[in-house]
C-alpha cells in the first residue's frame, strides 16, 4: 500500500503531532533531535527518513534476497539495504526533502555538505545507545545521500550491532532504521559534554570534551581532546587537562562557558542526566545529539 510523503519524511523539530514523530518512527536519534527542536534548541536544518520508508525498502529487498538466493539470511538482506536501488516511492519523498533541504541550508549560510546519520529504534534510549555501532557518514553531497541512506540502513545488521541486540535480548522484530539528513555544521570546535561525571558518577560536575574542528576523530578517540570538569554550582572549572592541540585550548572561555549552561539547558529539557554532542559556528553552538546517559559509575549525588 502506498505511502503518504508525511509518512516517508520527517521535518526535524516541526509543527507535525508528537504522535507521528515518536521514536517508533524516527529512531533514537531523531526522536531526540526532535525534541530539542521543538523545545527551541538550535540544531542543524535536516529531516529523517522514517522506519515506514526503511520498511517500504525492506521489503523490496527481501523480494530481491529471496530472487536471487531462494532463502533470506541477514548477510543477503544487509547487501541489498547497501547496493538496491531505492523503490520509487521512496526515492521520490527523499529527492523532494533532498531539494529542499539544499535550498534551507543555502539560505542559512551553509555549503550544501550533509551529515547522514543512523536512527535505529532504540538507539540513543534510556535502556540502549548502540553508540558508535551504526553508520555515520560526514561531508555527503546531496548526489551522494540516498547511497549513505542504504549504508545507514545496511549498519542495522552489522555483526557488532547485532550481537549488541543479542545481548540486550532485543529480537528482528525490534530492528528498523530510520535515518537523519542534516546540513554539516562548518564547525570552528566540536565537544562531547556528559552532564553527569561518567566516571565518577557525580551529578554536580559536568565533563567536557573538545578540539577544534569537526568533532569525528574525537568521537573515534583518534585524537586526545581538552577535557574539562566543571563544577555545575558555580560553572568553575574544577580541572582542566589538555588534549594534543598545539595551538592550546580548543575553546575560548566565553565559548566554554556558553556551552555549559547550554547543556544544563539541556539536562533541565530532558529530565535527567545527557550526553551531548555540539558543534561551535558562526558563535553559536549546535546540539547534534542529545540522549540520556545509560553507561557510566553509579549515580552519587553530592550535598
Amino acid at each position: 500500500m502506498p505511502h503518504a510523503a508525511d509518512d516517508l519524511i520527517a521535518w526535524l523539530g516541526g509543527s507535525a503531532s508528537d504522535a507521528t514523530h515518536g521514536s517508533d518512527m524516527l529512531g533514537g536519534k531523531a526522536a531526540s533531535l526532535h525534541k530539542l527542536g521543538k523545545l527551541g534548541f538550535r540544531v542543524p536544518p535536516g529531516f529523517c527518513l522514517t522506519t515506514t520508508a526503511f520498511r517500504t525498502q525492506l521489503a523490496a529487498t527481501v523480494d530481491t534476497a529471496l530472487e536471487a538466493t531462494g532463502a533470506v539470511d541477514v548477510a543477503a538482506v544487509a547487501e541489498g539495504l547497501a547496493t538496491v536501488p531505492l523503490t520509487a516511492a521512496v526515492a521520490g519523498p527523499l529527492s523532494v526533502a533532498v531539494d529542499r533541504l539544499v535550498a534551507e541550508v543555502g539560505a542559512a549560510g551553509f555549503e550544501p555538505r550533509f551529515a547522514v546519520r543512523s536512527s535505529a529504534v532504540g538507539e540513543d534510549g534510556s535502556a540502549a545507545s548502540y553508540a558508535g555501532l551504526h553508520e555515520t557518514e560526514l561531508d555527503v553531497p546531496p548526489a551522494e545521500i540516498a547511497g549513505a541512506v542504504r549504508r545507514c540502513w545496511a549498519s542495522l545488521w552489522s555483526p557488532a550491532a547485532i550481537a549488541y541486540r543479542h545481548r540486550r535480548d532485543l529480537t528482528a522484530a525490534d530492528a528498523a532504521m530510520a535515518v537523519v539528513v542534516q546540513a554539516l555544521v562548518p564547525a570552528d570546535a566540536a565537544s562531547v559534554v556528559f552532564t553527569r561525571h561518567p566516571v565518577t558518577g557525580r551529578d554536580d560536575q559536568l565533563v567536557i570534551t573538545a578540539v577544534r574542528g569537526l568533532g569525528d576523530a574525537m568521537v573515534s578517540g583518534t585524537v586526545t581532546p581538552d577535557t574539562y570538569t566543571i563544577d555545575k554550582a558555580s560553572r568553575a572549572v574544577a580541572q582542566f587537562e589538555p588534549g594534543e592541540d598545539p595551538l592550546g585550548q580548543a575553546l575560548a572561555p566565553d565559548v566554554l562557558a556558553a556551552l555549559v549552561d547550554l547543556c544544563l539547558e539541556v539536562e533541565r529539557g530532558f529530565g535527567q542526566a545527557v550526553d551531548v554532542e555540539a558543534a561551535f559556528a558562526g558563535g553559536h553552538w549546535y546540539l547534534l545529539q542529545a540522549r540520556p546517559i545509560t553507561t557510566g559509575a553509579p549515580v552519587v549525588a553530592r550535598a
